[in-house]
């Protein structure tokens, strides 16, 4: 059986990470915040999947070490695989996307902003097994090895 997996997308919001979430991981336990409202619930959901050894996907921004940190933590500590899919995080067609979304799903302009300030590229030094770089291009996801600069 291959080892059990925890996969977190880094992203600004609309860049694509829930999408990919149900066209690749649909499988894995879908943790994101957006959802789960709370940190406590997003927490009690990590560590139901850590006891049962299910594979899970972090659906959420992530945008800096630190925010990375305490989930990479958790997972090396119980035996997973870490996987980090970093969205090509381009402002405009994420402000775009979010247009475009339902009501419930849009963020404000300057979320997305604000974000996209944060946001720092990651590294295998963070705990990483491996990682990938996810953009669309033509409306179709492309996802690609990560390549240190």
């Amino acid at each position: 059986m291959d080892k059990e997996k925890m996969i977190l997308f880094m992203g600004i919001q609309a860049s694509g990470k829930t999408t990919l979430y149900h066209k690749q991981f649909h499988e894995y336990v879908h943790i994101n915040l957006d959802t789960l409202h709370t940190r406590n619930k997003e927490k009690i959901a990590i560590e139901e999947c850590l006891a049962h050894r299910k594979s899970m996907v972090i659906d959420n921004t992530n945008p800096t070490r630190m925010d990375r940190a305490r989930y990479i933590s958790f997972a090396r500590a119980h035996g997973y695989q870490v996987i980090g899919y970093f969205f090509q995080s381009r402002v405009a067609d994420c402000i775009t996307r979010n247009e475009k979304r339902e009501k419930k799903a849009h963020v404000p302009r300057t979320a997305i902003a604000a974000t996209s300030n944060k946001l720092e590229l990651p590294d295998y030094e963070e705990g990483f097994d491996m990682l990938y770089f996810v953009h669309i291009e033509q409306g179709q996801m492309v996802i690609e090895e990560w390549i240190e600069s």
